[in-house]
């Protein structure tokens, strides 16, 4: 069954593409008639204001900007000097947004002189960064190019010496290089400047090298002279070292380090991962609905759950993104309708709802993901299939929180039973949601199986639901398992929300016989 569940989700990027290229709703693109000088008047014309339809909840957590409609956003970037990009993968355009007076400033239509890229192809764009020199690169995937932008001088510049789109894009800040993976081409690339005169156009060298076959290699992490990989489809995490020339170019890559290491553990559809300290390695399971740790010197691996959607579907937990003070990671879910921040130090797990909800089905894609540089409390996200960007402020105090007495649970034994006292404490200086009328509904996940759910254990709650006006400090979690739960040691999450935001508390489960 999880294999089934990972072959299905690591097809899953390639079939929204698609549906993109290929679905029903694609005729009806509008497409702008403007002559160019006009088309930032006319998009900014087009401009929707806030959704406050039914389909809508107020958060005062995330704040929600409307795009135009057809834009079909996916790969944004917040660069250094605070402007936020988003391209779209609909209207083909890459656009230009202004957090300070909250308006588009620019709308460029994606084309090298008078080639449009409408009329080559699909524009779904996974990946995009800032480099050293201030240029905008970005992907099409799908196609074997890579796009740079200059926004100086407003000009596109397309490089067709690529094996295949790259997928995801790092920049090596002390050296400069681009690395990158390609999902569909099972390879990892990287770009170098060559030094020349011509600052505004340089030249560079892209050289590629090949990865396991039919491994789709998707997240990508520079460690000093080291790259790392996730492979989304082999389902292995992958260190090499980075061997180079005495002019300092990349001449090779050497693999040192296979995750996992042995039989004795699975992962599971890989979509992205970062590294801390050296030995401690953070990655989503997009099969299912994890974040997991792995320790390269115990080969300890641990699994935090999500909280359950409201569909008992797998969350897809996807792009991860590690906050500046290193305190915790940022991650989108992408069956979730969540943004998602796990405090490593406190391990607590804030979840936000995405406000918008799709008119056309429950669930929303927050495709991708960028922190503000100046500020990693503030995480920007694109939303596909709503045409909006929206940030998520960490900062903003939670009305509520949540504590357990103990740490670690264990089952022994048929129809063992456990009690758990769980705290739930009212934060004064929170903000109360407008939408929970002031009730705090409890949850309760799990990594036994791929959608945070139980295998042969039951949670209940001495209550459901708390007024957090007349909150008691205590309710009560039984947890009761039945002969045939599997052995092992999992994960087991305590959550609870107000259905804008969700905090979550881990602990240890373990199942004896």
């Amino acid at each position: 069954m999880i294999k089934q569940i990972v072959i299905i989700t690591a097809i899953a990027l390639i079939a929204i593409v698609i549906v993109l290229q290929y679905g029903k709703d694609f005729q009806n693109v509008e497409i702008y008639k403007n002559p160019e000088n006009e088309l930032t008047k006319s998009v900014l014309d087009t401009v929707v204001s806030e959704n406050t339809s039914k389909t809508h909840i107020d958060s005062p957590y995330v704040k929600e900007y409307s795009l135009p409609n057809g834009t079909w956003p996916n790969g944004i970037l917040l660069d250094r000097n605070g402007m936020v990009w988003v391209a779209g993968s609909r209207l083909h355009n890459l656009i230009s947004f202004d957090p300070e007076d909250n308006q588009i400033k620019s709308v460029y239509p994606i084309k090298e002189g008078t080639s449009d890229v409408m009329k080559e192809g699909s524009l779904m764009v996974w990946s995009m960064i800032e480099d050293n020199d201030g240029f905008i690169w970005f992907s099409q995937f799908g196609q074997d190019r890579l796009w740079r932008f200059d926004p100086k001088t407003e000009k596109f510049h397309v490089f067709r010496s690529v094996s295949a789109s790259p997928f995801q894009m790092k920049v090596d800040k002390d050296t400069g290089n681009i690395w990158f993976t390609t999902l569909l081409g099972n390879t990892i690339g990287v770009i170098q400047k060559i030094e020349n005169k011509n600052e505004s156009n340089p030249e560079y060298k892209i050289t590629e090298f090949d990865v396991d076959s039919d491994s789709n290699p998707s997240g990508l992490f520079i460690e000093r002279d080291y790259v790392w990989i996730s492979q989304i489809s082999n389902n292995k995490l992958v260190k090499f070292n980075v061997v180079k020339d005495s002019n300092g170019f990349v001449t090779n890559i050497v693999r040192i380090l296979e995750i996992p290491s042995s039989e004795a553990v699975s992962i599971y559809s890989p979509a992205d991962l970062l590294i801390q300290n050296d030995n401690l390695v953070w990655f989503t399971e997009h099969g299912t609905s994890t974040i997991t740790r792995y320790h390269t010197e115990s080969e300890n691996l641990t699994r935090f759950p999500t909280s359950t959607n409201p569909y008992q579907t797998t969350t897809l937990p996807f792009w991860i993104r590690e906050a500046a003070n290193g305190d915790g990671l940022w991650f989108n879910e992408h069956t979730g309708n969540r943004i998602a921040f796990l405090n490593i130090k406190e391990m607590t797990l804030l979840e936000y709802e995405i406000p918008t909800r799709p008119s056309d089905g429950y669930v929303i894609y927050p495709l991708g993901i960028t922190i503000d540089p100046a500020n990693s409390n503030k995480l920007w996200f694109s939303e596909w299939n709503t045409d909006k960007i929206a940030v998520v402020d960490l900062s903003i105090p939670v009305s509520f929180d949540i504590h357990s007495n103990i740490d670690k649970v264990v089952l022994s034994g048929v129809n063992d039973t456990a009690n758990i006292d769980v705290e739930l404490i009212r934060n004064d200086g929170g903000i109360i949601s407008n939408n929970s009328n002031n009730i705090i509904s409890f949850k309760a996940s799990s990594s036994m199986e791929p959608a945070a759910g139980f295998v042969n254990v039951t949670a209940n709650f001495s209550a459901d639901t708390v007024d957090l006006v007349k909150i008691k400090n205590t309710t009560q979690v039984l947890l009761l398992r039945n002969d045939s739960a599997p052995l092992g040691n999992y994960t087991l999450v305590i959550s609870a929300t107000d259905w804008v935001v969700t905090k979550s508390i881990f602990l240890d489960l373990e199942i004896t016989r």
